[in-house]
Order: structure tokens, then C-alpha cells, then sequence
């Protein structure tokens, strides 16, 4: 399932996020709309991590989007959720969550820490 996995263990909820969108998006323009297998794992706690909880709180909020499925519905597995694409991305992500970019300048004031910014692989942003 090469295309048809991406795996987000060790990454920060944005960054995770991020790729999710970027690669979700790029099966989709590929024509590819075949089911995608996220791995997330289930938290160092065993109740549920950061990831996994991140993940399907962003598929929930796109249901007209795609279809998803938890892990542990079908598989026995928490640390997996199994993505059925119909529909592109966008997702918002907070720009204090994101990643530093030595090309993008920083916000000198505080005020900007607030503000939301769109990835959308496709228009070449995000």
C-alpha cells in the first residue's frame, strides 16, 4: 500500500496535519481516490494521543470531503484510521503550530500569533 499509507509517528500535530493535507490532496490530483492508511499511533497513554485525536477532529470537520474509518472499528488497532478521499482539502492551521521557514520573515509584534493560514497544495501554498 505504498501511496495508500502515510505515516505520522514522531511528527508535531501541524506538521502531521500538513503532510496529511499534502499527501490526501497529491493522491487526488494523481486520480488516485483509492482508500489512504494513516498511521498516528495510539498515544503513550493508550487513551488516545495528540495525533490521533488532531487527525480525526480534521476528518470529522471534512465528513462532506471524504469518508474515514477509526482503527479500531474494523482492525483492532487505535493507531490507525483508513481515509476513503472523494473531495480535495483545505485545511487552516494556526500559525503559532507552525514549523519555522527561514524564507517566510517573522511577526515582529505578538498580535499575529492569532492568526489562521490556509495550505492548499494546489494553489502552491502550504
Amino acid at each position: 500500500m505504498a501511496g495508500g499509507e502515510i505515516d505520522l509517528h514522531g511528527l508535531t500535530v501541524a506538521e502531521a496535519l500538513s503532510r496529511l493535507a499534502s499527501h490526501y490532496n497529491a493522491r487526488l490530483r494523481a486520480g488516485d481516490t483509492g482508500p489512504i492508511r494513516v498511521i498516528h499511533g495510539y498515544g503513550s497513554t493508550g487513551r488516545g494521543g495528540d495525533l490521533r485525536t488532531a487527525i480525526r477532529e480534521l476528518l470529522s470537520r471534512h465528513a462532506g470531503r471524504l469518508e474515514f474509518v477509526p482503527g479500531e472499528t474494523y482492525f483492532n488497532n487505535p493507531g490507525v484510521t483508513v481515509i476513503y478521499p472523494k473531495h480535495p482539502l483545505l485545511v487552516l492551521l494556526h500559525v503559532a503550530d507552525l514549523p519555522a521557514d527561514p524564507d517566510v520573515p517573522v511577526p515582529r509584534s505578538g498580535d499575529d500569533s492569532g492568526k489562521m493560514y490556509q495550505t492548499c497544495p494546489e494553489r502552491g501554498y502550504g
